[in-house]
């Protein structure tokens, strides 16, 4: 990871990670507190726990240096190409495939830049092509605009619920290799419980968390879908 060595990388937790939405049901965007470049966390947060699974809920995750920033996020809707990658997550039995790119905080907030694609959060896990290669947790987060057309619109029902349920499939495809992760739960949180949900931002190798805004007829986000798989 830019910046940071394998160790500090572990040690990485993300008490302080938020998700935010504005008007227009396209609009998600993940905030990470803090604006100083990535080093490791301080003795009474995160420093001392190492992969620890379970930080406290006041353990804040640094900010990437911000010559790794990327573009602001585009106005809710924007017609922007489907990147390419040769990552990709797949969910089998929902017909999703969506093409992942790295994403890294600009400004404190990591503002997903298309509709049509998933984006891995740095400083967190890579993904990776064997299991036992992870070191810390996969968080991937997209879209939904409660169309059915766009990002993690099929990971969310009629009702904002997750149509994904425990022993679902989730594949993390990469050059290397192809990781499946089978779903242990799924939640929603209110988006400022989300930022103390320290069960969601420990770093726990062979986790992945996806997250996207829940939407309801296009209205303002006040909610986010987590979803949590192990490898």
């Amino acid at each position: 990871m830019r910046g940071l060595t394998g160790p500090s990388r572990r040690s990485v937790v993300g008490a302080g990670l938020v998700a935010l939405a504005v008007t227009g049901g396209a609009v998600l965007a993940i905030g990470l507190q803090g604006s100083e470049p990535a080093a490791a966390a301080p003795p009474s947060a995160a420093s001392s726990r190492s992969a620890d699974p379970a930080p406290s809920a006041t353990s804040t995750a640094p900010a990437p240096p911000a010559e790794d920033a990327q573009p602001a996020l585009p106005t809710a809707g924007a017609a922007l190409p489907t990147p390419s990658s040769d990552v990709h997550v797949v969910v089998p039995t929902l017909g999703l495939d969506l093409p992942v790119l790295p994403l890294t905080p600009r400004d404190g907030a990591i503002n997903p830049p298309t509709l049509t694609a998933a984006y891995w959060i740095e400083p967190y896990g890579d993904p990776v092509g064997a299991a036992d290669e992870a070191d810390n947790t996969l968080y991937l987060a997209a879209h939904s605009t409660n169309t059915g057309r766009y990002g993690f619109d099929p990971l969310l029902d009629d009702d904002g619920d997750s149509t994904l349920g425990a022993g679902d499939v989730v594949e993390v495809s990469t050059p290397g290799g192809t990781v499946a992760y089978t779903v242990e739960r799924t939640e929603r949180y209110d988006k400022d419980e989300l930022p103390d949900a320290a069960e969601v931002w420990a770093a726990v190798p062979g986790r992945l968390v996806l997250i996207t805004c829940t939407q309801e007829d296009g209205g303002r986000s006040t909610e986010n879908l987590v979803v949590v798989a192990r490898s």
